[in-house]
């Protein structure tokens, strides 16, 4: 996605697919529907916190700063992808430059964000290995960075990175600086099959625990993330949204308006194409009332919008939000109520 518009009321994985994660196709046995349950997910009025939800043990499996981390890299096997913490308002231009020494501006590139789909195609950063009978290795260029905006909405400044890896051992690294030069640092990335993908903090380098629960621990993550909305002459401009993204790998989940709640069953459930988009769920089972530019809105929750999801073991799920505000009137608290079909 190519920057548009970025300005200082803006206030907020995506993720690629890991065939490890993947099981084979197996029959799930339909059970006794579940009762209907009731979950409020803390992400505070700032939105600073991301939380990864397990349906089928309806609690959260881990939460963290959505600062905590800077860039992701997927898991899966000859897929080296690296990923934006959109979450941030994080962006991505390549340079075309492999002589990290060159002093660089950060201005006149293309700035683009990652996708909120998980799409590789969506992908800010791209390839930025080769691939030949000796393996793997990388083609060296600098990746500008602006690294977003903390929770106040302040810029966090700009850097360069170059993504290596090492020939003997395969192992990927990243080589950090200023955009000047300054400050170079090198930070090792290790692989964790068990996990979608890894995250890097710039600051403090591989996350030591890991942000993210392993891939078969969850099935919805509820973050801000960045993705485009339209102004009513249809223009379109990046914006941090709050909503859900799933756990891509293993979880899909299909928008039904059709039937009622309480009339959805397994039957219908089964009926419908699911999709493992990331943003499948997204951010606009909310309408926004009021002007998005100055950041004097109201949420009001669309509970006639109900999801179907199948989760990472199979089982379907029906789920609808129901507040987007505490019973004190502060929002980022999400309601839902979910059952198993």
């Amino acid at each position: 996605m190519k920057r548009q518009i970025k300005t200082a009321s803006i206030l907020l994985i995506s993720i690629v697919t890991l065939t490890s994660c993947f099981k084979e196709d197996e029959i799930v046995v339909p059970q006794k529907p579940g009762n209907v349950e009731t979950v409020v997910i803390e992400m505070l009025p700032d939105y600073t916190i991301q939380s990864f939800f397990s349906l089928s043990e309806g609690d959260v499996k881990a939460s963290n700063h959505r600062t905590d981390w800077d860039i992701a890299m997927s898991t899966k096997p000859g897929d080296l992808t690296l990923w934006l913490n959109t979450s941030i308002f994080m962006y991505a231009a390549r340079t075309g430059i492999s002589d990290f020494s060159v002093p660089l501006s950060t201005t006149g590139w293309d700035w683009r964000f990652d996708a909120s789909t998980g799409n590789p195609e969506g992908n800010a950063i791209g390839k930025w290995w080769n691939e030949d009978a000796k393996g793997i290795s990388s083609n060296e260029e600098v990746i500008l960075i602006d690294r977003g905006i903390d929770p106040d909405g302040l810029p966090l400044g700009f850097l360069k990175i170059q993504p290596l890896i090492d020939p003997v051992t395969q192992e990927v690294s990243l080589r950090i600086a200023k955009p000047d030069g300054s400050q170079e640092k090198i930070f090792q990335v290790s692989v964790d099959p068990l996990r979608r993908f890894v995250t890097v903090s710039f600051e403090n380098g591989y996350n030591n625990p890991q942000i993210e629960p392993q891939a078969e621990q969850w099935d919805l993550l509820f973050t801000t993330y960045t993705t485009l909305l339209f102004t009513d002459a249809g223009d379109p401009y990046p914006y941090l949204v709050n909503g859900v993204l799933l756990n891509d790998t293993l979880v899909q989940a299909v928008l039904d308006t059709v039937v009622p709640f309480a009339e959805i069953d397994r039957e219908r459930a089964e009926s419908l194409t699911l999709s493992s988009s990331g943003d499948v769920i997204g951010y606009d089972w909310k309408e926004i009332n009021g002007d998005v530019t100055s950041g004097n809105i109201t949420y009001t929750v669309r509970s006639h919008w109900n999801y179907i999801i199948r989760d990472r073991n199979g089982l379907y799920y029906k789920l609808r939000f129901i507040d987007f505000y505490n019973n004190l009137g502060k929002k980022g608290y999400p309601t839902f109520e979910f059952q198993r079909l």
